[in-house]
């Protein structure tokens, strides 16, 4: 019995020796898988790890510390870490020494380095010292855990650097940029939004609320924050705002609706002063108004030329024909003064349309202001009083009589603005302009100009009436008392002289005019065309042969029975090919020819007639010369003559040119 117990005890030690065994073994085996994973975990953590002896030394390293250092593992095992790190090793030592001696840990070191074989790159290490105690509490060992911030910090920098961009790019903004709750109340603003809004500090600014003090209209408030709100975006819609003086600026805004959770619902406003640019364009279509307003008068007065040409002439020439029956020539006389009126009316819409055939020649502005003092006098009355102020001005290439006609249209027009009496200044000036004043001013270009100023202190205009005043025929007098033409005259008139006019007028504080003409460096004189200097037709005869080329049959006819009357032979053809034709077995002795024919026009025929003849005496006639400018260099010889012209003006120009070299000849 005795001995089968024993041996059952035996048999249950040796199976708890066994279960330990296995135990053992598994516990083994788990501590060394453990182990393991704790191995590679330290092996392939993204952060470098390193435990140092307490001779500050190497015990090991991971990969991404030996990576930090450009050196293997291997390389780091036993050497200290002045050896590895020659740059900041007292630094770390220290760091190092202080957690063996206190037993705690050191958070958060920064350092900053050159990067291992990148010296161009730097490094910045955030480093973490934690102790490794024994049983007995001791510290054994110290491992660092090290963070390479050198990508974060470059993002960081660089998103710094964007913000700082930006920033200055919004401060320093032509554009205002700013943003706003959707109850109007302003949050963050640039200085350019102060600046269109006409406020000097931000406070300023914080105590206007946009929607009732800086939109001119709130409703377009409240309809712009719903379609930002509905669409998300606004770009490029047109409103007004008010400004801090009292100002009106008009403004394009580009909007865009935030909504952030947790957060007050804003609109981010980009807003441009667009102001001046609206007042560009408004200048650009009234140039384009007058512009097309000019080419239509210019066409009517082509053809009312040459219908009051043959009236006139005719009436003219029935006078003549009728001198010894007193009642039929002033019949004929009546005639004749209608349609010198007519053709005064149409010369005037010629004007507007800068069509005319200037005489221009060297002008001293000053005695075209001098010169009509005293009849100026004369005209607007003893209840006007006048003032004439002359500065000294450079000299115009100018025609001085359609200059004469611009200071007097505008008197004039300023005597009627003051009905009960009032002062009127004439004035002269040289002011020079910039590019950067002609950028406002759509066709007026840089340069020095000589101002004629008017002003008085009538009755002004308003805004409607002032962009109006230069339009053919507008008047504001009563029927039968004006015929709208004065300013329209003055308009064509600059024009064609290559100026511009500026009108400063408010309602009950009278008008400035003031007139720019482009002056020239040294002068530059033209012969003016030749006027009638005799009575009568008879004392006009000649013998001459006279090429007339005509395309209107009535004029031509007109002008060939004045020439046949006077004596002399004529000519006549109905365009320039035509022309040519007639003269080429008789050389003539004088040319007329209208400036705009089928088949030829005027200038080509005497051009042909210059080839064949050498240099040929010619007037060239119109009633519409579509570039009178470049008219004036078609012949450098050659007289202009306006239609519709008499058959006095006609045989005195004729009798004129023919007779110069005989007049020339005398002289020397």
């Amino acid at each position: 019995m005795k001995t089968g117990a024993a041996g059952e005890a035996s048999t249950s030690q040796s199976d708890k020796i066994a279960r330990l065994q296995r135990a053992l073994a598994e516990s083994e085996a788990s501590a060394r898988k453990k182990i393991a994973e704790l191995e590679v975990i330290y092996r392939c953590a993204p952060v470098g790890l390193a435990v140092y002896d307490r001779n500050l030394r190497f015990l090991r390293v991971n990969d991404a510390l030996a990576r930090f250092n450009n050196l293997s593992p291997a390389e780091h095992t036993g050497r200290s870490v002045e050896e590895i790190t020659p740059g900041f090793g007292k630094e770390i030592a220290k760091c190092l020494q202080q957690v063996f001696e206190s037993g705690k840990s050191i958070l958060n070191v920064e350092r900053q380095r050159a990067a291992p074989g990148k010296p161009a790159s730097k490094q910045h290490l955030l480093t973490s010292y934690y102790p490794l105690c024994g049983e007995d509490g001791s510290v054994f060992a110290v491992c660092s855990v090290v963070l390479d911030r050198s990508e974060r910090n470059r993002a960081e920098e660089e998103l710094r650097i964007s913000e700082a961009r930006y920033l200055d790019l919004v401060k320093n903004s032509a554009y205002g940029i700013f943003r706003a709750t959707v109850d109007g109340t302003f949050q963050d603003v640039n200085p350019a939004l102060l600046s269109i809004l006409g406020c000097n500090r931000v406070e300023d600014l914080h105590a206007l609320n946009l929607a009732s003090d800086v939109y001119r209209f709130p409703e377009q408030y409240a309809q712009h924050v719903a379609d930002c709100r509905a669409r998300g975006l606004v770009h490029g819609a047109e409103t007004e705002w008010k400004r801090r003086d009292g100002g009106i600026v008009a403004v394009r805004v580009h909007l865009r609706h935030i909504s952030i959770p947790g957060n007050p619902e804003t609109i981010e406003f980009i807003a441009e002063d667009v102001t001046e640019l609206r007042a560009m364009e408004r200048q650009l279509r009234q140039a384009q108004k007058f512009e097309a307003i000019g080419e239509l008068a210019g066409g009517i007065a082509h053809d009312f030329n040459n219908v009051m040409g043959a009236i006139l002439g005719w009436a003219e020439l029935g006078y003549e024909q009728n001198r010894e029956n007193p009642q039929v020539a002033e019949r004929f006389a009546r005639i004749r003064e209608q349609a010198e009126r007519a053709a005064a009316l149409t010369r005037e819409l010629l004007t507007f349309a800068r069509r005319q055939v200037l005489q221009p020649r060297a002008v001293d502005l000053n005695t075209i202001a001098g010169g009509l003092t005293s009849f100026l006098d004369k005209v607007i009355g003893k209840d006007i009083e006048l003032k004439v102020l002359t500065t000294t001005v450079d000299p115009l290439r100018a025609d001085p009589a359609q200059l004469e006609q611009v200071l007097m249209n505008l008197c004039l027009n300023a005597r009627d603005a003051m009905p009960r009496g009032g002062r009127l200044a004439v004035e002269t000036e040289m002011v020079e302009l910039d590019d950067s004043y002609c950028r406002f001013y759509p066709g007026v270009t840089a340069g020095r100009y000589a101002v004629l100023s008017v002003s008085d202190t009538g009755m002004g205009m308003d805004n409607v009436t002032r962009e109006r005043i230069f339009e053919p025929f507008f008047t504001t007098k009563e029927r039968g008392k004006g015929t709208g033409m004065g300013l329209a005259t003055v308009y064509g008139i600059v024009k064609q002289h290559g100026g511009f006019i500026h009108v400063y007028s408010e309602p009950e504080q009278g008008s400035l005019f003031r007139v720019y003409l482009p002056v020239i460096e040294g002068p530059q004189v033209t012969d003016a065309a030749a006027r009638a200097r005799v009575a009568s037709l008879a004392e006009m005869r000649g013998t001459e042969t006279i090429l007339l080329a005509e395309d209107h049959e009535a004029i031509r006819e007109m002008a060939r029975q004045t020439l046949v009357s006077l004596g002399y032979r004529v000519l006549s053809a109905g365009d320039g090919m035509e022309a040519l034709r007639l003269c080429e077995s008789q050389e003539p002795a004088l040319a007329i020819l209208d400036v705009v024919m089928p088949k030829l026009g005027g200038p080509a025929t005497a051009e042909k007639l210059v080839e064949r003849y050498g240099l040929l005496p010619t007037i060239f006639t119109s009633g519409y010369f579509q570039d009178p400018e470049s008219l004036a260099t078609a012949a450098a010889h050659a007289q202009y003559l306006q239609k519709p012209y008499s058959p006095t003006t006609l045989g005195c120009m004729v009798r004129e040119i023919l007779d110069k070299p005989k007049r020339e000849a005398q002289k020397k």
